[in-house]
């Protein structure tokens, strides 16, 4: 909580020495219609609790709440593979914690994760959530979709997340290391589909990867394909990042003010100290 004008603050402190240095020779209050009204009850513990509410009041407390502008934030799905032979030289491990550093630096966008082996599943939809998706890219683990290769099935499932999405930009962001050799879905579908979303994709090869595809895909959706070593690896990912840096994100600050709260209680405390009277003699 934050205070709008906190010099109201030393009000009771100026009341705390006006009460000690000129104290009040008697406690009254002059109404319109004296015959109806009360005199002030002299209480100086219930006079300070409301100088105090007061000032708080004036002091104009409020919470500040930040909202983000996504607006121009893209949408990144990565689709790795998890196939078998990921397990060779621990490029699967190699693989998750680079991919963990690229999640954590695309603060501004949206975030999904298709992992794919003889299947291509969903492993996370598109999220703002950074901490979700490298959580479930630690648990991933080698041939927890299979032992073989779904490519075009990993990109159907990619492009069925980005499809709708308003974003400003719809990536995929496609890493493996074999050949197709068990999908359902055909080269001219995929395609099909990612120029009809106008989804970019940029491809990752490591080790004996069906480069002609991935560089043919990337050719079509005026994206990048790359060519990868376990070493090379977080250099990619970086250079994808620079390609597809998204703007600042932009900060709202917004009030929640509570000035209500302490005046109401300053005016219960003025009631307390108001005898009752009679309207009637």
């Amino acid at each position: 909580m934050k205070f709008e004008y906190p010099l109201f603050l030393v009000l009771p402190i100026l009341y705390i020495v006006c009460y000690k240095l000129c104290p009040p020779k008697r406690a009254a209050i002059l109404f319109p219609h004296v015959e109806y009204a009360s005199k002030l009850t002299s209480n100086y513990i219930l006079q300070f609790l409301i100088i105090v509410c007061s000032a708080i009041a004036l002091a104009n407390p409020y919470i500040p709440i930040t909202s983000i502008d996504y607006k121009n934030s893209d949408a990144i799905v990565l689709s790795i593979d998890s196939s078998g032979s990921m397990a060779n030289d621990n490029k699967f491990g190699v693989v998750k914690q680079v991919a963990k550093s690229f999640v954590s630096q695309r603060g501004n966008d949206k975030l999904g994760l298709v992992i794919f082996g003889t299947n291509a599943f969903i492993a996370s939809p598109l999220t703002y959530d950074k901490d979700f998706i490298k959580d479930i890219l630690q648990r991933s683990y080698v041939s927890i979709a299979g032992e073989q290769t779904a490519i075009m099935d990993s990109l159907l499932q990619s492009i069925r997340m980005l499809r709708n999405t308003k974003a400003k930009s719809k990536i995929i962001i496609l890493l493996t290391d074999g050949m197709d050799n068990s999908s359902k879905v055909s080269l001219n579908t995929v395609i099909k589909a990612i120029k009809k979303y106008h989804i970019k994709v940029y491809t990752i090869g490591i080790g004996d990867a069906n480069y002609p595809l991935l560089q043919y895909l990337a050719q079509i959706s005026h994206a990048k394909s790359y060519y990868a070593s376990i070493q090379n690896l977080a250099e990619i990912y970086q250079d994808i990042d620079k390609l597809e840096k998204s703007p600042i994100q932009h900060k709202h600050l917004y009030k929640k003010t509570l000035f209500m709260y302490p005046l109401a209680l300053a005016i219960i405390l003025m009631l307390f100290m108001i005898r009752p009277f009679r309207m009637f003699r």
